[in-house]
């Protein structure tokens, strides 16, 4: 099988000039997550496509946390965290969501909340291991109430996500889920494709997430030794958004 790099010409006299002004780096997303030319190009299309249908993920406001301060402050808020070194133990890169800080009634709305999703995706997909081995989510739904849930939230993301991004769910594993987010995720579960329904468990102790992520690597208040500063890390993201070192999939469409 050639890998990814080996097929990148191909994939460029695919696309042609809709690739005419997208990066490698960002091409190559496409073909790790499907090294093969077709399946690639037609990803890559569909995210235009979807893109188009969705200005306000990247596009009507950049998504950059130096040019929404709505964004950032979502972000800094501890919702869902990404460091680059919180990886499974299948090499997948890990999102740990804590929702109960996801404070519906603080003025954010569905779409600011889906552009803070699609931001920490934007940069797990800068790590090589992510586009390889895709991502592990890790939801401690402890202290979730309904001021914390939106179904519009998911729904969006849903459709954003499944067939529409270069990314691979590898598994997702939801702790001290409550009555009603188990209701909404009968809901949502419909729109996904019977495959990804079943990467999606529910836990009901920390053990079963050991299984999958090394205890050590997880926050403090799961049993491990990591200690998060959202904010900071934010911070580092700006610095590299002035600087240019982003590598963001939002070049890989130009709205006229």
């Amino acid at each position: 099988m050639k890998t990814a790099e080996e097929l990148l010409p191909a994939l460029k006299d695919e696309l042609g000039d809709e690739a005419s002004c997208v990066s490698d780096d960002n091409l190559l997303k496409f073909l790790r997550w499907k090294p093969a030319v077709d399946r690639a190009a037609s990803r890559f299309r569909d995210h235009r496509r979807w893109r188009e249908e969705n200005p306000f993920a990247f596009d009507d406001t950049p998504l950059q946390a130096t040019k929404d301060d709505e964004l950032k402050r979502v972000l800094e808020s501890d919702v869902i965290i990404a460091p680059e070194d919180l990886v499974s133990k299948n090499g997948s890169a890990v999102l740990c969501g804590r929702l109960r800080n996801n404070d519906m009634t603080d003025g954010r709305t569905v779409e600011d909340c889906v552009r803070m999703v699609l931001y920490i995706m934007d940069r797990v997909l800068e790590r090589e291991h992510a586009q390889i081995h895709g991502v592990t989510l890790f939801y401690d739904m402890k202290g979730v109430t309904s001021k914390n849930l939106h179904i519009g939230i998911p729904k969006v993301l849903v459709r954003a996500l499944v067939g529409h991004f270069p990314i691979r769910i590898s598994g997702a594993y939801i702790l001290n889920a409550p009555f009603i987010f188990k209701a909404m995720f009968n809901v949502i579960q419909i729109m996904m494709p019977a495959k990804l329904r079943g990467r999606f468990h529910f836990v009901d102790k920390l053990e079963d997430v050991y299984d999958v992520i090394d205890k050590e690597q997880l926050l403090e208040e799961h049993g491990g030794n990591r200690l998060h500063d959202s904010s900071q890390w934010v911070a580092v993201q700006m610095q590299r958004e002035v600087s240019g070192a982003v590598c963001s999939l939002q070049e890989c469409f130009a709205a006229e």
